[in-house]
C-alpha cells in the first residue's frame, strides 16, 4: 500500500492568516430613546397623581366646568414634555459619566483565508442539465 492510498495521513494545507492590531474604546452607552420615553411615561403618571390629588380642592367662587379627563389631557401635555426633557438630560449625564469610564484596549484582528477544499480526482460541476431542473426523461 502506498502513501497515496491513505489520504487521511496527508498534511492539510495551512490557511493564510493576516493579523492587524487596532486600538478600540469599550464603554457603555445609554439608549436615549428609552430614557426619553421613560421620562415621558413618568411625567404622565405624575400628571395623573397631581390632577387626582387636586381635583376635590375647594376653589371658592369658581364654577367647576372641567372634567377629570379634560384636566388630565391638558396637564399631561406639560407633564409628558417635561418628563421627556428630564429623561433626555439624565441620558446625557449618564453618557458623559460612561465616557469618562471608557477603557482603551488593543484588539487584534485576524483574517483567515481558507484554501479551497478539493479532493484529488474530484469531478467539478460544469452546469449540467441535471442541475438546472429541466431534466428530460
Amino acid at each position: 500500500m502506498s502513501d497515496t492510498d491513505r489520504p487521511d495521513e496527508r498534511p492539510a494545507p495551512a490557511p493564510n492568516a493576516v493579523s492587524s492590531s487596532d486600538e478600540v474604546t469599550i464603554r457603555r452607552a445609554p439608549k436615549f430613546g428609552v430614557f426619553i420615553l421613560g421620562g415621558a411615561v413618568l411625567g404622565f403618571i405624575a400628571t395623573l397623581i397631581v390632577v387626582s390629588a387636586t381635583m376635590n380642592i375647594d376653589r371658592g367662587d369658581q364654577q367647576e366646568t372641567a372634567s377629570f379627563g379634560s384636566l388630565v389631557g391638558y396637564f399631561s401635555l406639560w407633564g409628558v414634555t417635561i418628563g421627556g426633557f428630564v429623561g433626555a438630560i439624565v441620558a446625557v449625564v449618564l453618557d458623559r459619566v460612561f465616557a469618562r469610564r471608557a477603557a482603551r484596549l488593543t484588539a487584534e484582528r485576524v483574517e483567515v483565508e481558507l484554501p479551497p477544499e478539493t479532493v484529488e480526482g474530484e469531478i467539478e460541476d460544469h452546469g449540467d442539465a441535471t442541475d438546472r431542473g429541466d431534466r428530460t426523461q
